[in-house]
């Protein structure tokens, strides 16, 4: 099923969103929230098959997203030197060119990426 989830295409965030699991949507969805509630101007689309926010009009101008799969939550940034200062306060989670994921279940981790994404993206969209 993982497999399968990973290889399909999404065209919209509901279609995303029936493709997870309980704790994956879990996530998603307070992750979604989190951004309709602090940054409404900022809109969720769709892009590598996972929800992403452009703060600009290109993809290339900065983005955030999140993906989850059955094991983990992960944090899509279109900053790698901003990932590895995450990565210098939480050698602890697992990391990847530009993401950082989390194991579900563990609330404090979710409350330091609502932090970091938070930063970011306030950082990214000063001055629009």
């Amino acid at each position: 099923m993982e497999k399968e989830r990973l290889e399909m295409s999404f065209s919209s965030l509901p279609e995303y969103l029936s493709s997870l699991d309980d704790k994956g949507k879990d996530y998603t969805l307070r992750f979604i929230k989190l951004i309709e509630n602090e940054y409404p101007a900022l809109k969720p689309r769709i892009s590598f098959s996972m929800p992403m926010w452009w703060f600009k009009e290109k993809m290339k101008d900065g983005y955030i997203g999140v993906s989850a799969t059955k094991l983990r939550f992960t944090l899509h940034l279109s900053s790698e030197p901003y990932i590895r200062e995450i990565e210098k306060d939480r050698p602890d989670l697992k990391y990847g060119k530009q993401c950082v994921s989390i194991s579900y279940n563990k609330e404090e981790d979710f409350l330091f990426f609502e932090k970091k994404a938070k930063e970011f993206i306030t950082y990214n969209i000063k001055g629009l």
